[in-house]
Protein backbone atom coordinates (compact mmCIF):
# COMPACT_ATOMS: atom_id res chain seq x y z
CA UNK A 1 0.00 0.00 0.00
CA UNK A 2 1.24 3.46 -0.89
CA UNK A 3 2.02 6.02 1.79
CA UNK A 4 -0.69 8.70 2.06
CA UNK A 5 0.61 12.05 3.19
CA UNK A 6 -1.13 13.67 6.19
CA UNK A 7 -2.90 17.03 5.63
CA UNK A 8 -1.26 19.95 7.40
CA UNK A 9 -4.07 21.53 9.48
CA UNK A 10 -3.82 25.16 8.38
CA UNK A 11 -7.37 26.15 9.37
CA UNK A 12 -8.67 26.35 12.91
CA UNK A 13 -12.22 25.63 13.99
CA UNK A 14 -13.21 28.75 15.95
CA UNK A 15 -15.45 26.75 18.29
CA UNK A 16 -13.19 23.85 19.22
CA UNK A 17 -9.75 25.22 18.41
CA UNK A 18 -8.97 22.02 16.49
CA UNK A 19 -6.91 22.25 13.33
CA UNK A 20 -8.43 21.33 9.99
CA UNK A 21 -7.13 20.99 6.48
CA UNK A 22 -8.36 23.21 3.66
CA UNK A 23 -10.68 21.62 1.12
CA UNK A 24 -9.58 21.77 -2.48
CA UNK A 25 -11.94 23.22 -5.08
CA UNK A 26 -11.41 23.87 -8.76
CA UNK A 27 -13.10 26.45 -10.92
CA UNK A 28 -16.61 25.49 -11.93
CA UNK A 29 -17.40 23.30 -8.92
CA UNK A 30 -20.43 24.22 -6.84
CA UNK A 31 -19.52 26.20 -3.74
CA UNK A 32 -22.75 25.71 -1.79
CA UNK A 33 -22.24 23.81 1.44
CA UNK A 34 -18.47 23.60 1.04
CA UNK A 35 -15.86 24.84 3.49
CA UNK A 36 -12.53 26.04 2.27
CA UNK A 37 -9.72 28.55 2.53
CA UNK A 38 -10.72 31.95 1.17
CA UNK A 39 -8.31 34.73 0.31
CA UNK A 40 -9.72 37.97 1.73
CA UNK A 41 -8.89 40.92 -0.47
CA UNK A 42 -12.03 43.03 0.00
CA UNK A 43 -13.11 45.14 2.97
CA UNK A 44 -16.33 47.01 3.67
CA UNK A 45 -16.54 50.65 4.77
CA UNK A 46 -15.87 49.59 8.39
CA UNK A 47 -12.74 47.64 7.47
CA UNK A 48 -14.35 44.24 8.01
CA UNK A 49 -13.37 41.40 5.70
CA UNK A 50 -16.02 40.60 3.08
CA UNK A 51 -16.24 38.51 -0.03
CA UNK A 52 -16.46 40.30 -3.35
CA UNK A 53 -20.05 41.12 -4.31
CA UNK A 54 -20.88 40.16 -7.87
CA UNK A 55 -23.59 41.51 -10.15
CA UNK A 56 -26.26 39.28 -11.73
CA UNK A 57 -23.84 38.38 -14.55
CA UNK A 58 -21.28 37.09 -12.03
CA UNK A 59 -18.87 39.96 -12.62
CA UNK A 60 -17.40 42.53 -10.26
CA UNK A 61 -19.44 45.74 -10.48
CA UNK A 62 -17.28 48.66 -11.56
CA UNK A 63 -18.11 52.22 -10.55
CA UNK A 64 -18.23 54.56 -13.50
CA UNK A 65 -17.38 58.22 -13.24
CA UNK A 66 -20.41 60.42 -13.56
CA UNK A 67 -20.12 63.10 -16.19
CA UNK A 68 -21.69 66.43 -15.43
CA UNK A 69 -20.79 68.46 -18.50
CA UNK A 70 -21.08 72.24 -18.62
CA UNK A 71 -20.61 74.26 -21.79
CA UNK A 72 -20.86 77.77 -23.21
CA UNK A 73 -20.26 79.39 -26.57
CA UNK A 74 -20.12 82.92 -27.89
CA UNK A 75 -19.53 85.12 -30.93
CA UNK A 76 -18.21 88.65 -31.14
CA UNK A 77 -18.41 90.81 -34.27
CA UNK A 78 -14.84 91.99 -34.06
CA UNK A 79 -13.87 94.06 -31.05
CA UNK A 80 -10.21 94.87 -30.46
CA UNK A 81 -10.89 95.14 -26.72
CA UNK A 82 -10.45 92.18 -24.38
CA UNK A 83 -13.88 90.52 -24.13
CA UNK A 84 -15.47 87.59 -22.33
CA UNK A 85 -16.31 85.45 -25.36
CA UNK A 86 -17.85 82.39 -23.62
CA UNK A 87 -18.85 82.39 -19.94
CA UNK A 88 -19.87 79.62 -17.58
CA UNK A 89 -21.49 81.72 -14.85
CA UNK A 90 -22.79 81.16 -11.33
CA UNK A 91 -25.87 79.33 -12.66
CA UNK A 92 -23.57 76.56 -13.91
CA UNK A 93 -20.38 76.81 -11.83
CA UNK A 94 -20.50 76.04 -8.09
CA UNK A 95 -18.17 76.63 -5.19
CA UNK A 96 -16.50 73.58 -3.67
CA UNK A 97 -16.20 71.72 -7.00
CA UNK A 98 -13.40 70.69 -9.35
CA UNK A 99 -13.71 71.13 -13.12
CA UNK A 100 -11.65 69.04 -15.54
CA UNK A 101 -11.67 67.39 -19.00
CA UNK A 102 -11.76 70.79 -20.61
CA UNK A 103 -12.49 71.20 -24.31
CA UNK A 104 -12.07 74.49 -26.11
CA UNK A 105 -12.54 75.73 -29.67
CA UNK A 106 -11.59 79.25 -30.74
CA UNK A 107 -11.49 80.77 -34.22
CA UNK A 108 -10.90 84.10 -35.94
CA UNK A 109 -9.83 85.05 -39.50
CA UNK A 110 -7.37 87.66 -38.20
CA UNK A 111 -4.72 87.55 -35.48
CA UNK A 112 -6.40 86.99 -32.13
CA UNK A 113 -5.72 85.41 -28.77
CA UNK A 114 -7.70 83.68 -26.02
CA UNK A 115 -7.16 82.30 -22.53
CA UNK A 116 -9.16 80.97 -19.57
CA UNK A 117 -9.95 82.92 -16.43
CA UNK A 118 -11.49 81.69 -13.17
CA UNK A 119 -13.41 84.43 -11.33
CA UNK A 120 -14.50 84.26 -7.68
CA UNK A 121 -16.80 87.27 -7.20
CA UNK A 122 -17.04 87.62 -3.43
CA UNK A 123 -19.29 90.51 -2.36
CA UNK A 124 -18.86 92.37 -5.65
CA UNK A 125 -15.06 92.21 -5.48
CA UNK A 126 -14.07 89.79 -8.23
CA UNK A 127 -10.78 87.94 -7.86
CA UNK A 128 -9.58 86.83 -11.30
CA UNK A 129 -7.06 84.04 -11.85
CA UNK A 130 -5.70 83.18 -15.30
CA UNK A 131 -5.74 79.37 -15.40
CA UNK A 132 -4.32 78.65 -18.86
CA UNK A 133 -1.66 79.74 -21.28
CA UNK A 134 -2.53 82.20 -24.01
CA UNK A 135 -3.48 80.60 -27.32
CA UNK A 136 -3.17 82.51 -30.61
CA UNK A 137 -4.77 82.15 -34.03
CA UNK A 138 -4.05 83.94 -37.30
CA UNK A 139 -3.26 83.37 -40.97
CA UNK A 140 -2.39 79.71 -41.51
CA UNK A 141 -4.19 78.61 -38.37
CA UNK A 142 -7.58 80.25 -37.97
CA UNK A 143 -8.94 77.74 -35.45
CA UNK A 144 -7.67 75.95 -32.38
CA UNK A 145 -9.43 72.89 -31.02
CA UNK A 146 -8.07 71.68 -27.67
CA UNK A 147 -8.73 68.87 -25.19
CA UNK A 148 -7.03 69.54 -21.88
CA UNK A 149 -7.67 66.44 -19.77
CA UNK A 150 -5.04 67.29 -17.15
CA UNK A 151 -6.06 70.91 -16.53
CA UNK A 152 -8.17 71.20 -13.37
CA UNK A 153 -9.91 74.31 -12.15
CA UNK A 154 -10.83 74.13 -8.46
CA UNK A 155 -13.49 76.37 -6.92
CA UNK A 156 -12.87 74.91 -3.47
CA UNK A 157 -12.71 77.83 -1.05
CA UNK A 158 -14.66 80.12 -3.40
CA UNK A 159 -16.97 82.45 -1.49
CA UNK A 160 -18.95 84.33 -4.12
CA UNK A 161 -20.39 83.83 -7.58
CA UNK A 162 -18.16 81.46 -9.54
CA UNK A 163 -17.37 82.02 -13.25
CA UNK A 164 -15.07 80.37 -15.76
CA UNK A 165 -14.53 82.55 -18.81
CA UNK A 166 -12.98 82.14 -22.25
CA UNK A 167 -11.48 85.60 -22.69
CA UNK A 168 -10.39 86.80 -26.16
CA UNK A 169 -9.05 89.77 -28.12
CA UNK A 170 -8.47 90.68 -31.76
CA UNK A 171 -4.87 91.82 -32.18
CA UNK A 172 -5.23 93.52 -35.57
CA UNK A 173 -6.39 97.09 -34.88
CA UNK A 174 -6.64 97.81 -38.61
CA UNK A 175 -9.31 95.20 -39.28
CA UNK A 176 -10.76 93.11 -36.50
CA UNK A 177 -12.67 89.96 -37.44
CA UNK A 178 -15.44 87.90 -35.85
CA UNK A 179 -14.30 85.65 -33.02
CA UNK A 180 -16.12 82.41 -32.13
CA UNK A 181 -15.50 80.41 -28.98
CA UNK A 182 -16.74 77.21 -27.33
CA UNK A 183 -15.86 75.99 -23.85
CA UNK A 184 -16.87 72.67 -22.23
CA UNK A 185 -15.78 71.00 -19.01
CA UNK A 186 -16.82 68.34 -16.52
CA UNK A 187 -17.88 69.10 -12.93
CA UNK A 188 -16.97 66.65 -10.19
Amino acid sequence: MADVREVFPILQDAGTGAGEGAISRVEGEAAAGQAGLIGFSFKDASGNVVLAQLNSAGALPVAQSIRNCKHAFGTNAGSTSVIDLATLDETEISAEKVYDNLELTFSCYREALCYLVYIDDANGTPVETVVSPTWRVGPGSYTIDLKLECLEISTVGGTGDQNIVLRAQNLNAGGASTMDGFLALNER
